[in-house]
């Protein structure tokens, strides 16, 4: 028996398939194609490089006169999705090469462990790498593909991260409540800040392409253009558009290049609010970026009109054509499946970017309005009873004056002061609901040596001149290295023999940890390196050090933390 034919009857008893000829398989394609491929078979063919739980990718190659070409994700025998292979690739070849991305984020809850997923190009299956021409997924699922394919063929259709959601055209009831969403963030942006909100982005090409949603869109996105004329006083205002929606009860997530906001009562529902700006050369500049090769300039802006999205009405950019083909670039008026952001974006305005420690105003006020915490923290409870400590304490970073509230409640004179308006103002709330009047709370800049100096001089005073205890818990990691230097600094330099200081933060062992909250800056540091500085740079004499874990644990969160009680020398 020759090695093809052993090969052959082992491939066939796996997969059903069998190797051949390549000019047997073109004879045979054109001999016996399949309703989905009567189109002239194609001189294309490709692999799957990956399947995995999140994605599949790989590339095809052809003529170039061949492209676009669309693969199909199938589960056995049922068709999931299409995309476009739409992204220049390199491979070993003269002709050219194109890859794909199809996300499956959603697919595995009706796969069983022998579902078989395999990508195919004109209904015929790419070979695997590594695995023949289809992966066993090895999943149990909650459903099963009948299932699946009734969901499909009833309008359900997997949206850009693989998720499977009834087409946006169809969900009339999420269209309702999102464009009474868009309404209401709209209201926000014109009254506090002068703006009006257009549709952009995803939401604008429906409705110029379609007039309506596009099937698998997952939110609305929605823009402004800023009167500034530099990235960063254009992100400074989207930060302030963010307070002022957090103010108004919405849940706003802060990203560096658009503001994700959420309904408070219904989570599904959000929408992308993005910063536009023309700069001094009067070039629009799109943080998040744009597909196209076509500036636009300030005398394209001309200003907003209605226009209708579906069975509703919406604000667009006048010329809106000009407007979607600056942003997806001259193929707009193609459905490309699987478009991907990273891969096709031509131009990004990134001095337009918030930054981090901008965002963390965002952040931090959206924390506070939608979380609630009672009672002192554990390092509350370790320096509330550790001896010799001031019993004057002016509570760094306070947050909602949690530990302030509880350092109160046991008899100790406190001063809060933290740069979120909304926890000051839940702190101060608080303590009045407890008839609290040896603690008060104020909203100040830590990294402001001016404005520290007059924290530590108002409570000195207010505590009758004597000794003070610096208190800080779970913020010195929430700083970047030069304020916090600014802030040690300045403590050290108005701090008095017998003063004391506390800290509690995460170190560099707490790196790689899960967090129940992940989306905020946090600077690792070393405990070694800090107790050193502490001493030699500061002036503190060290009482107490540890490192570990079993401090601070919160919910399924179990950090790596330092804890240091010093004194002034």
């Amino acid at each position: 028996m020759t090695m093809r034919r052993s090969v052959n009857q082992a491939l066939i008893k796996l997969t059903g398939y069998q190797l051949t000829r390549a000019d047997a398989i073109v004879a045979s394609n054109e001999r016996d194609r399949t309703p989905e491929s009567a189109s002239p078979w194609r001189r294309t063919y490709g692999c799957v490089d990956k399947i995995s739980r999140r994605v599949a990718t790989g590339w095809v190659v052809g003529p170039a006169n061949e492209f676009p070409v669309q693969v199909a994700l199938y589960l056995d025998d049922v068709k999931v999705r299409t995309v476009w292979t739409d992204q220049p690739t390199t491979a070993n070849t003269v002709d050219a090469a194109y890859s794909f991305r199809i996300p499956l984020r959603g697919i595995w809850d009706y796969c069983s462990p022998v579902t078989r997923v395999n990508v195919r190009l004109d209904g015929v299956p790419l070979p695997v790498a590594g695995k023949g021409i289809f992966k066993r997924t090895g999943t149990t699922g909650q459903s099963d593909l009948d299932e699946l394919q009734r969901l499909l063929e009833s309008g359900y259709v997997f949206n850009d991260y693989g998720d499977l959601q009834l087409s946006k055209k169809l969900d009339h009831a999420w269209q309702a409540q999102v464009i009474d969403m868009y309404r209401r963030v709209g209201d926000v942006v014109r009254d506090k800040h002068g703006h009006e909100i257009f549709v952009v982005y995803g939401t604008l090409l429906g409705q110029v392409r379609e007039r309506g949603f596009i099937a698998h869109d997952d939110d609305f996105d929605a823009a402004y253009v800023s009167r500034a004329t530099s990235g960063s006083a254009a992100a400074a205002e989207l930060r302030d558009i963010g307070l002022s929606l957090v103010d108004a009860g919405f849940d706003v997530d802060p990203r560096r290049t658009a503001l994700h906001i959420h309904d408070s009562d219904d989570p599904r529902l959000r929408i992308d609010l993005f910063h536009l700006f023309f700069d001094e050369a009067g070039r629009l500049q799109m943080p998040f970026g744009r597909a196209g090769r076509t500036d636009l300039t300030v005398e394209a802006w001309q200003g907003t009109e209605l226009a209708a999205l579906g069975e509703h009405q919406v604000l667009v950019p006048k010329n809106a054509e000009l407007w979607v083909e600056h942003i997806y670039g001259e193929g707009w008026r193609q459905p490309q499946p699987g478009f991907n952001w990273d891969r096709a974006r031509t131009a990004q305005g990134t001095d337009g970017f918030v930054l981090e420690q901008v965002r963390q105003d965002v952040y931090w006020s959206n924390f506070y309005a939608h979380h609630e915490t009672a009672g002192g923290s554990t390092f509350f409870d370790f320096i509330n009873t550790y001896p010799g400590l001031p019993s004057a304490v002016v509570d760094i970073g306070c947050g909602d004056g949690r530990d302030s509230i509880a350092f109160a409640t046991a008899g100790r004179f406190v001063v809060g002061v933290d740069r979120s308006h909304v926890g000051i103002s839940h702190a101060a709330k608080t303590a009045a609901e407890h008839g609290l009047d040896n603690v008060s709370f104020e909203v100040g800049d830590v990294g402001d040596p001016e404005s520290v100096r007059e924290l530590i001089k108002r409570t000195r005073e207010a505590a009758g001149g004597g000794p003070l205890l610096f208190y800080l818990r779970f913020f010195l990691h929430s700083l970047p290295e030069d304020v916090q230097d600014r802030l040690l600094t300045e403590l050290a330099s108005r701090a008095l023999p017998g003063d004391a200081f506390a800290a509690e933060f995460r170190t560099d062992k707490d790196a790689e940890l899960q967090k129940v909250h992940g989306r905020h800056y946090r600077r690792y540091q070393n405990a070694a390196e800090f107790a050193t500085a502490l001493q030699s740079s500061y002036g503190y004499t060290i009482d107490f050090e540890v490192e570990g874990t079993g401090l601070a644990p919160y919910k399924d969160e179990d950090p790596v933390v330092y804890r240091v009680v010093a004194f002034k020398r």
